[in-house]
Parts: C-alpha cells; structure tokens; sequence
C-alpha cells in the first residue's frame, strides 16, 4: 500500500480502502505524502467525522500535530472549514491548539478570519475548561501548604 491509496482513502473517502489499510498495517496512517499531509490532514480538511474517528485511535500524538509543507495540522484544516466536530476529536486527543503555520497562524485564528462562530465557541470553551483546570490544581497546591 502506496501514501497515495492511504491519501485518498482519507480523502475520497473510500472506507473500504481505509478497512484494508487497518486491519494489514495501521502504522501506515502515521505517514505522509511529498507535502506533509497526512491522511488526518485530507479527512479533516473534508469533514469526514467518521473517517477521524475511524483512524485517531491508531495515530501518533506526533500524526495527530503534524505539520504539513506550509506549516498546518489538521486542526488548521478543520478549524478553517469549520468543522467544529472534527476540531473536538483533535483536541481530546490530544491535538496542540497553539502551533502556529508558517505564517505564524493558529488553528485558532484561522477559524476566527473565517468566522467560524461553532469552531471558535468550542475553542473558548476548550480554553475555559484548561484554565479552569490549572487554577483548580494552583488552589490545591496552596491548600496543601
């Protein structure tokens, strides 16, 4: 199996494809065409939720953040068409909101030029959530002393 079938297998989509490249070699998911997109990257560019759902489980966290040629993860390419289903599935894997393209822009700023108004709710939210969860592990360390 060629990153060529696993490409468009991701892209296409073709689930029966992708069945096959699972059950014989699911490493293959963790590689990635001349441009440094991999199959995440195809799959969450096109709103296939069930085809990221399909493969998170079998990829790297270093699949799940990488960069492609012009610097963007598949949360850029979720978050910049808006699909606010996939970026979730990214971020409870794992996903770094943060790693700015070679333009020096985040997932985050992508989805707000865009207005994506459903991605960028859920990004605030994520953002709430992690804060919410540090101030509360601050006030028991303090509470310890």
């Amino acid at each position: 199996m060629d990153v060529e079938d696993l490409i468009y297998s991701c892209r296409a989509p073709d689930d029966e494809m992708l069945d096959e490249i699972l059950e014989k070699c699911p490493s293959e998911l963790n590689r990635r065409d001349e441009n440094g997109n991999s199959g995440l990257h195809m799959a969450s560019a096109n709103g296939y939720t069930h085809i990221v759902q399909k493969i998170l489980p079998h990829l790297s966290l270093e699949t799940v953040n990488a960069q492609n040629s012009s610097g963007n993860t598949a949360m850029h390419w979720a978050a910049l068409n808006g699909h606010a289903d996939i970026c979730k599935l990214l971020l409870e894997t794992g996903a770094d909101l943060h790693l700015k393209n070679n333009h020096d822009k985040s997932a985050i700023y992508e989805a707000d030029v865009r207005n994506q108004q459903k991605v960028m709710e859920l990004f605030l939210d994520y953002e709430i959530a992690k804060s919410n969860e540090t101030e509360g592990t601050e006030s028991n360390e303090q509470d310890a002393l």
